[in-house]
C-alpha cells in the first residue's frame, strides 16, 4: 500500500523540471534573434511549474504530518518547509508579473532583464529547497521504509 508521505517525493521532480526548463527558455529569450515561440513557452513552463510547486508543497505538508519522524532531522525539515514556502511565493510573484507583461504587451527587453533576475532568485531557492529535501531523505532517512519497500 502506498503511504501518503510517498506522494511528495514522486511529485518533486515536476516543478524542478518545469522551472529549470523555464529558466533556460527565459535565458534564451535574452538573445536578440530569439524566436517568438519562446515567449509562450516561457509563460507556460513558469505557470505549470508554479502550480506543480504549490501541489508539491501541499503534498510535503501531508508528508510532514504522516511520515515517521526523525528528531535529528527536525531543523533541516523546518528549513526545507520555509524554503518551500519562499520558493512558491517568488514563483507566484514571477507568474503574476509574467501574466501582467503578456496582457499589457510590456514584454520588452527592460522587463526581460527584471524577469530573468527573478527567475534566477527563484531557481536558487528551488535548488536550496531540493538540496534540503535530499538531505532529509539521504542524510536522515526521512520517509524511507526500513523493510519491505513501498508496496508492503
Amino acid at each position: 500500500m502506498i503511504k501518503p508521505y510517498h506522494l511528495h517525493p514522486a511529485a518533486v521532480h515536476f516543478p524542478i523540471a518545469l522551472l529549470a526548463a523555464g529558466l533556460a527558455v527565459a535565458g534564451l529569450r535574452m538573445r536578440k534573434s530569439a524566436p517568438e515561440w519562446l515567449g509562450p513557452a516561457e509563460s507556460w513552463l513558469l505557470w505549470l511549474g508554479t502550480l506543480a510547486a504549490w501541489s508539491t508543497l501541499a503534498l510535503g505538508l501531508l508528508a510532514e504530518r504522516t511520515a515517521p519522524h526523525k528528531p535529528l532531522a527536525w531543523e533541516v525539515l523546518a528549513d526545507h518547509k520555509t524554503l518551500a514556502w519562499w520558493t512558491c511565493g517568488i514563483f507566484s510573484v514571477l507568474s503574476a508579473l509574467r501574466l501582467w507583461t503578456v496582457k499589457t504587451r510590456r514584454d520588452g527587453t527592460p522587463w526581460r532583464a527584471a524577469v530573468l533576475a527573478l527567475w534566477l532568485a527563484g531557481f536558487a531557492l528551488l535548488f536550496s529547497t531540493a538540496q534540503h529535501g535530499g538531505e532529509l531523505v539521504y542524510g536522515f532517512g526521512m520517509g524511507v521504509d526500513s523493510g519491505g519497500g513501498v508496496f508492503q
